[in-house]
């Protein structure tokens, strides 16, 4: 078949096939307007068939009418190219699409969650509860104080010797020593294990901050980290509202793993700043409409051991 061979009409719809990397399906390609309904695991579209591809968009009509009655209620955004998480609480749906062109989940639909710095646990969530992990974040940061401070102070000699050198020869290249400090983690990952026909589970992930190559600052660094951490507890608590309403909240004790539920750890009030805290973001997000209020009152019976 030569390069510019008209190409058989799409299957599905007859419309015209693309010339630039047209999708297949079952080895018949598809037209770019049907293919961009496709919004699945990559592994179940590529075992995709022609009549699966057809029952496939049955199902991708009937989630259009979901999107139809879509309620925005909150978003938040984290990830790469600025992906976006848009929650309905009123009906319990969810989408990763602030333009809600994608699949529109429901929150029965959600199995179990978890949210990780790197590998270390932050969050897990499933009907049995949201689990809060300790963030070894902090502790890691301060640690690498003493070296921040050494890199800095070998710095500061390195520039004034530079600037005893550049007052004899102008003419010398600037030199600065570098200070790579390495970040106490990369990024937070985010997984969703769903009850879905076309998504076992959604994997999304948000970077975490970095170091300025020239100052490193401990202070600003914790001040972006806690930013970021708490944007990840909305996450949380939104997952919460949606996929498992009144479901508990437990505190991980030390050396509990991931794959324990929550009715393994041991339930306890949290401390009266950190229940005031808590209070403070179950109020924030009550009045973004993602909880109602029954639940946010249960939640703070919770929190104030009431």
């Amino acid at each position: 078949m030569g390069l510019f061979t008209k190409k058989t009409p799409c299957p599905i719809c007859g419309g015209k096939i693309s010339w630039f990397l047209p999708t297949k399906i079952e080895g018949e390609y598809i037209c770019d307007k049907c293919s961009s309904k496709l919004d699945m695991e990559q592994e179940i579209q590529d075992g995709l068939t022609m009549q699966g591809f057809r029952e496939y968009l049955a199902f991708y009509e009937q989630n259009r009418a979901l999107a139809a009655g879509f309620i925005p209620s909150h978003k938040l955004d984290f990830g790469f190219l600025d992906t976006k998480v848009v929650f309905d609480a009123a009906n319990r749906l969810f989408c990763m699409s602030a333009k809600l062109d994608k699949t529109i989940f429901e929150g029965a639909q959600l199995k179990s969650f978890t949210i990780k710095e790197d590998a270390a646990p932050l969050f897990a969530g499933s009907a049995d509860g949201l689990v809060r992990y300790a963030s070894t974040v902090p502790e890691r940061l301060m640690s690498l104080a003493p070296q921040i401070q050494m890199m800095a102070a070998a710095r500061r000699t390195a520039e004034a010797m530079e600037r005893m050198r550049r007052d004899e020869d102008d003419h010398r290249p600037a030199y600065r020593p570098p200070m790579d400090i390495p970040e106490p983690f990369k990024q937070f990952n985010v997984e969703l294990w769903m009850d879905h026909p076309y998504w076992n589970v959604i994997r999304c992930d948000m970077s975490g901050p970095i170091f300025s190559n020239d100052y490193p600052d401990p202070d600003s660094y914790l001040r972006e980290y806690q930013e970021n951490a708490g944007e990840m507890e909305q996450l949380a608590l939104a997952l919460m509202a949606v996929g498992f309403p009144g479901a508990g909240e437990v505190y991980a004790e030390p050396g509990m793993s991931m794959g324990m539920s929550a009715g393994a750890a041991i339930p306890r009030t949290a401390a009266p700043d950190r229940a005031a805290d808590d209070i403070l973001k179950y109020k924030s997000l009550l009045d973004a409409g993602v909880i109602t209020q029954e639940e946010f009152d249960q939640k703070k019976k919770q929190l104030l051991g009431i």
